[in-house]
């Protein structure tokens, strides 16, 4: 009791010394050992967790759901993906479960099998047919895979089950901008933002709607409140330059772009060539008018 009462304060390597001394009292229970690797995790001793956890499978007198979801976000915490998948898959047979489902997914799209991972989705929905959360996980996996029909239809379905679910919200507004919807992409931004969900991504995508649009104001508006959320986004920065050589606004505009490239966090020659370029081009222009503006 000593031990949980540690362990729930944030005190664990008090709590681990307890379950130890526990332990080595009696060294056939598997829960002293489950508790310990709860422990570990918590430290992000995966390993030493593993370690723990496998000895207690051995040790219970049957199957134990806990032992092998633990055994498989340990694994999958040190990218073990296979071995994962595989407690997984063990855990489901003894229990049917939201988090479990989820993790399995996760570990079939890092091994690459994407076809076996929208199964597992699919299965999932049909059992938990009420979980926006699932439909948002399998939405978002379907855009990547570039299926926007399916994703469209998944994540309006997670909305419509709960409508302050601002993940698919943002989702389906990337979506609807990618397909060149540039509408309806501004009225789902503008409707996270109004839920007070403020981030530079979402001033930086909506600050582009409006760019496409040719309302350089709006956009302007838009793209420097994304440079006061996050001021080393190379991604803002880049897209504030487009919008100041729109407006003609030529010294801002390379200002932005040498800014860009120093924050850039990519090592891509065409990308720093494009960037070197629009420079050039900008004092080009301004030498050519012999303005500063």
């Amino acid at each position: 009791m000593k031990a949980r009462m540690y362990y729930a304060e944030g005190k664990i390597q008090e709590a681990i010394q307890l379950f130890q001394t526990c332990y080595s009292q009696n060294p056939n229970n598997s829960g002293t050992l489950q508790e310990i690797a709860k422990c570990l995790i918590a430290q992000g001793r995966y390993k030493k967790a593993i370690e723990a956890l496998t000895h207690a499978k051995l040790l219970a007198k049957q199957p134990d759901f806990l032992i092998l979801y633990d055994l498989a976000c340990c694994n999958a915490n040190l990218k073990q993906y296979d071995l994962a998948e595989e407690s997984c898959r063990e855990a489901l047979r003894i229990c049917k479960s939201k988090a479990v489902y989820k993790l399995l997914a996760a570990c079939l799209i890092h091994q690459n099998k994407i076809g076996d991972a929208i199964e597992v989705f699919r299965l999932s929905l049909r059992l938990f047919p009420k979980s926006s959360q699932l439909y948002t996980t399998f939405g978002k996996l379907c855009a990547d895979m570039n299926f926007d029909d399916d994703a469209l239809k998944t994540l309006k379905a997670a909305i419509k089950l709960n409508d302050n679910n601002v993940v698919a919200l943002n989702e389906l507004a990337v979506l609807h901008q990618k397909q060149d919807e540039i509408e309806e992409a501004i009225s789902f931004y503008r409707n996270i933002l109004n839920r007070d969900m403020e981030s530079a991504s979402i001033y930086n995508n909506l600050g582009m709607c409006y760019f496409y649009k040719d309302k350089f104001v709006l956009a302007l508006t838009c793209l420097l409140k994304a440079r006061d959320v996050d001021p080393t986004s190379s991604e803002t920065l880049f897209n504030l330059g487009l919008v100041f050589a729109s407006l003609h606004q030529y010294c801002s505009a390379a200002i932005h772009w040498e800014a860009a490239a120093v924050f850039s966090t990519k090592t891509n020659n065409s990308v720093d060539q494009e960037i070197s370029n629009l420079i050039s081009a900008c004092l080009s222009v301004i030498n050519e008018d012999g303005t500063t503006t």
